[in-house]
């Protein structure tokens, strides 16, 4: 099976889901799953954005190192079984842009129909944010793993 989590530019939702998945199928040897991620505007200039939810994956022994951004284009729908969006905004563009219906990751989680979330940068306890976030992405893995290979959303 072949996973791709969308976000929009590929560095904070899709990428923490990415890494938090691969280190989860690494910790119970499961090789026939591969995690990918991707960005609809993944070309788009981040210099500004924080990368706290790296250090926090690093400080969880989570690697990163194979981190690169990535466009999501037609091609993902030939090499993916599932494509799992972060928000209803990334699941609407790919139904405009290519006629693709694609679930949300909490409707794959826990059959909710809600986006992921993220934090303002500049509230005070972003810090904390990104840490529930990691939490919640590597919290998932099983659940997200065992509803796919149930087919519960497929």
């Amino acid at each position: 099976m072949n996973i791709m989590f969308v976000c929009t530019d590929n560095f904070t939702r899709s990428v923490i889901a990415e890494f938090c998945m691969k280190d989860f199928l690494r910790s119970i040897n499961k090789t026939s799953i591969k995690v990918a991620s991707a960005g609809i505007r993944a070309n788009s200039d981040i210099s500004m954005y924080s990368n706290i939810h790296f250090n926090i994956m690093n400080e969880l022994n989570i690697d990163t190192i194979d981190f690169k951004r990535t466009l999501f284009d037609e091609n993902h729908f030939n090499e993916y079984d599932i494509i799992i969006a972060m928000s209803e905004l990334h699941r609407d563009y790919i139904k405009e842009k290519f006629n693709r219906e694609i679930p949300l990751f909490n409707e794959v989680y826990n059959g909710q129909k809600t986006a992921v979330n993220i934090g303002a940068p500049d509230s005070e306890d972003f810090v904390e944010q990104m840490k529930k976030l990691v939490h919640f992405f590597y919290e998932a893995a099983p659940r997200i793993i065992h509803n796919l290979e149930q087919k519960a959303i497929l």
